[in-house]
């Protein structure tokens, strides 16, 4: 199984201190960051906006970094102003006192600190990003990485951990040394992660011997690894663990989460109970971290049958009255480990849910961009049809349905076509007589990632297009006659574009409000053309998709 690991939430908060210092642009943050990440974000452009002399709070949350880096800031760069740094009850009692990250601090603003012989790897890391500013590169978070060893450890599974290296700067990629020599789990690096694995000839032994003076975040993750497998752990430098989150050792004793991200992946990866309430604290540091995804009901062999096929034998698997259906390739919603899905109360057979496409890069392409507002027009169609009770569009990439419900249509799902197996599902709920709801807000949204190549994106287009001729329902058959006569009168008449864009921007804006007017505007231009070429492509081209 390939798991998604966050960004290292201290790299990026380094990132933008230093940009913040030198005033260039602070890096974007998307929704898949850790919420530490989004804090310093938002408190750092909340800096930028202040007018001298006005009072300012600042809410940190429990984000340990944002508070020693701006503390330290507001001293070099706005001293005598009127800020107040504020969080949560855990964050206020940790006020004040130094840690490494005020070193740090210190260091990203310039000041000289002298080398010690046992440095802090997270000063060490604060010395690395000045020196590489603006070179640096955002690595994949190690600290992460260690409940899914921890989990490898105690369930002698294997794992592919995606965009690990071992040539890091942070401290704690010492967790794939540490878990081989103590617990038999080896890791083989290759060019995008890192795959590990439980050596099936390793003899645990009875006591080990710990240092987590250089690696502290490390300690819930490798001391209930621990306690899993009957090993006696001396466990040394843990006097910084009572001042985290959370008294780590304590905790870990108790299995509390008491509010720590640490404490409840910990837990959950050594298969101790956590409440749905309990893990919303995970987003600090992993929001993508998705429990379910231990022991996922996945990779079924389709014995060359197609994705419908295993996608039925995935449904006949499932247990649960609901199935909540999702692509391998998004980032997956919040709600999914966060929050339960029943508090809106939807009562409905077939659930429509939100995507949001977003870019990797920090300067997308023109394509991706293209592509952004596209799918932004596409959605709030998809969204405020439905919520008509006139629905024209779903994705199964971020769909819920009753399992009885698809049962009941799997023989309308078209199987000669390869894909489509979302939208023909949606057609025959209706005929069906079933309730069709929708679930539109930024918990439920998933996250798809842009296309990066032209014969990628006209690929799926036309994959897309070659379905249309099979619909039967009249609200899908409207929805689409309307929108091709518009494209086509526009090529016809090129001054309808003087009608259409300003309502079609408005819909993009509304799901994407940082899209450029230019960007809207050439998609309006060479959409009808696109379109067009999709229409024809998808309905002649071949149906081995």
């Amino acid at each position: 199984m390939k798991v998604h690991l966050p960004i290292s939430k201290s790299i990026a908060n380094r990132i933008l201190l230093l940009q913040a210092i030198h005033g260039d642009p602070l890096m974007r943050v998307s929704s898949d960051m850790p919420d530490d990440v989004r804090v310093m974000h938002d408190a750092l452009e909340a800096l930028r906006a202040h007018k001298k002399g006005e009072p300012l709070t600042l809410y940190l949350k429990n984000c340990g970094t944002a508070l020693r880096f701006l503390e330290v800031h507001l001293e070099k760069c706005y001293p005598g102003e009127p800020i107040t740094l504020t969080g949560d009850a855990r964050l206020m009692e940790r006020k004040g006192k130094p840690t490494t990250q005020t070193m740090s601090a210190r260091i990203l603003h310039g000041e000289t600190i002298p080398v010690e012989p046992n440095e802090s790897p997270y000063i060490t890391m604060s010395r690395e990003v000045v020196k590489n500013y603006p070179d640096v590169v955002l690595e994949t978070d190690w600290s992460s990485a260690a409940f899914w060893y921890e989990y490898v450890a105690i369930h002698n599974e294997e794992l592919f951990l995606e965009g690990l290296h071992c040539f890091s700067i942070q401290g704690d990629r010492v967790v794939g040394k540490l878990y081989e020599q103590f617990f038999g789990v080896t890791s083989s690096f290759v060019e995008d992660g890192v795959f590990i694995k439980k050596s099936s000839i390793f003899t645990h032994p009875e006591s080990i011997t710990i240092d987590f003076s250089s690696c502290p975040d490390l300690y819930p993750a490798i001391a209930l690894t621990c306690e899993r497998l009957n090993i006696t752990l001396n466990a040394q430098g843990t006097e910084r663990l009572k001042h985290k989150e959370s008294d780590r050792i304590e905790a870990v004793q108790k299995h509390e989460v008491r509010n720590d991200h640490r404490m409840a992946m910990a837990l959950l990866c050594a298969d101790y109970p956590v409440s749905i309430e309990e893990q919303a604290c995970i987003a600090k540091s992993y929001p993508n971290f998705v429990p379910q995804h231990i022991t996922p009901i996945k990779g079924v062999n389709d014995e060359g049958k197609g994705k419908k096929y295993a996608l039925s034998k995935l449904i006949h698997a499932a247990t649960s009255e609901y199935v909540w259906m999702h692509d391998d390739d998004i980032i997956l919603p919040k709600a999914v480990c966060n929050v339960p899905w029943t508090m809106y109360h939807v009562q409905a057979d077939l659930i429509i849910l939100p995507l949001k496409m977003e870019s990797e890069h920090a300067k997308p392409s023109l394509l991706e961009k293209l592509q952004i507002a596209e799918y932004a027009a596409i959605q709030e169609l998809t969204m405020q049809s439905a919520k008509k009770g006139k629905a024209v569009m779903c994705s199964g990439a971020n769909l819920i349905v009753k399992r009885e419900v698809w049962l009941a249509c799997e023989n309308e799902l078209h199987p000669e076509i390869p894909s489509g197996d979302d939208m023909f599902l949606l057609e025959a709920a209706k005929r069906h007589g079933y309730k069709i709801g929708v679930i539109d807000g930024p918990d439920y949204t998933a996250v798809v990632r842009p296309l990066t190549s032209w014969r990628a994106f006209f690929k799926q287009r036309m994959r897309w297009a070659g379905k249309a001729p099979h619909y039967t329902d009249r609200n899908i058959i409207r929805c689409g006659r309307k929108v091709a006569i518009a494209n086509i009168a526009q090529i016809i008449c090129p001054l309808i574009i003087l009608i259409k864009f300003p309502i079609e921007y408005r819909m993009i804006k509304k799901r994407e409000p940082h899209t450029r007017w230019y960007v809207a505007l050439l998609l309006e231009i060479v959409y009808p053309f696109y379109l067009l070429i999709c229409l024809l492509g998808g309905l002649f081209r071949r149906r081995d998709w």
